[in-house]
């Protein structure tokens, strides 16, 4: 009888790929967005601060890129074993408007962070189930962040 069991090294290996389409895109095939379809990076960059900065449906591109940024530390954290922080969520949620420079910032800002998240669920999750359970949290919650930053894109766009 063949042994389907999956190794916590198979499933972290998944994760991190559909981790790595919310932020890179999908390349051949995607779990959820079109092979090709670029993913949270490519779609904050197609947009200017002053874009960013304009609510759309409900609050600002910049206000969810903020708050993005801000749970990849809280999650990263979660994830290397730092459990005992208190995070002001609320706060994250404060900015609405950013300048151009601090848009580039904070673009390049969510690129290093996702590149930090991906090595710590690599190297943590696989041996730690609370870990693990972050490492699902974050593609979660950034998946969320991409669909929610998608209707804001397409409202500025004027695709609604």
């Amino acid at each position: 009888m063949k042994n389907d069991t999956l190794s916590p090294h198979q499933v972290i290996d998944a994760l991190l790929g559909v981790v790595g389409e919310c932020f890179d895109g999908a390349q051949d095939k995607g779990a959820f967005l079109n092979p090709g379809e670029g993913g949270l990076l490519d779609l904050l960059g197609t947009f200017s601060a002053r874009q960013a900065s304009t609510p759309a449906a409900g609050t600002s591109m910049a206000t969810h890129a903020l708050h993005l940024s801000f749970s990849l530390d809280v999650f990263t954290d979660w994830i290397e074993g730092v459990r005992d922080k208190e995070y002001d969520w609320n706060a994250s949620w404060e900015k609405s408007a950013v300048s151009e420079g601090e848009w580039r910032e904070l673009l390049e800002r969510i690129a290093a962070q996702a590149e930090i998240l991906k090595q710590a669920i690599e190297r943590h999750a696989p041996n730690d189930p609370e870990s693990a359970w972050g490492a699902a949290g974050a593609l979660a919650h950034t998946a969320f962040h991409l669909g929610a930053l998608q209707v804001k894109a397409d409202v500025l766009s004027g695709r609604e």
